[in-house]
């Protein structure tokens, strides 16, 4: 499947990339201090291969309700330039466990929107950290059945709290009036 570079990174929620010829997103585990997600996307060889990669573990839900009951989500994209400047073919792509070489339009049309989803939890989830290190070192204690919220606060010694909004990026759908 050919893409245009631009329409490519579009799908996968990075335009900026062509410019910056890298773009990395992770967070981390608030026990461990791990990684526990990451997302990269870059341009390699000067231009010629552009490579996406997707790893991120499953909160205990995901991974009940997954039909293969994986600990992580896992992701690989390779696209070579063709000979038509800014236009490159996918050679290679894997998620949920299966590997597609030569891929057909729809299991890159997936595969694509799988990474931009979870690449934007990532997204949200570093963020998030950022602005809550002080939770992250150090630890509170939970009733369990709870789950832990992180709020988008930037906490000072001494000063009040600034909020700090996050938006949250999405496509433009078209819906024709007489579809309602």
């Amino acid at each position: 499947m050919i893409y245009h570079l631009h329409e490519l990174l579009t799908k996968m929620g990075a335009p900026e990339v062509r410019e910056k010829n890298r773009l990395q997103w992770h967070y981390c585990d608030a026990e461990s201090g791990a990684v526990a997600g990451f997302a990269d996307i870059r341009l390699e060889a000067g231009g010629e291969r552009l490579v996406a990669e997707l790893e991120a573990m499953r909160s205990d839900e995901e991974k009940q309700t997954s039909p293969d009951h994986a600990d992580e989500d896992k992701f690989y994209l390779l696209a070579e330039r063709t000979a038509r400047p800014n236009y490159f073919r996918v050679l290679h792509i894997s998620f949920d466990g299966e590997t597609y070489t030569r891929p057909s339009k729809s299991v890159v049309e997936l595969g694509l929107s799988l990474f931009h989803a979870k690449a934007l939890d990532i997204s949200i989830r570093m963020v998030e950290q950022s602005f809550n290190k002080q939770d992250m070192l150090e630890p509170r204690e939970e009733s369990a059945g709870s789950r832990l919220i992180l709020s988008p606060r930037l906490h000072t010694a001494g000063k009040p709290a600034e909020t700090f909004g996050v938006v949250i990026p999405f496509r433009p759908c078209s819906v024709s009036l007489s579809s309602l």
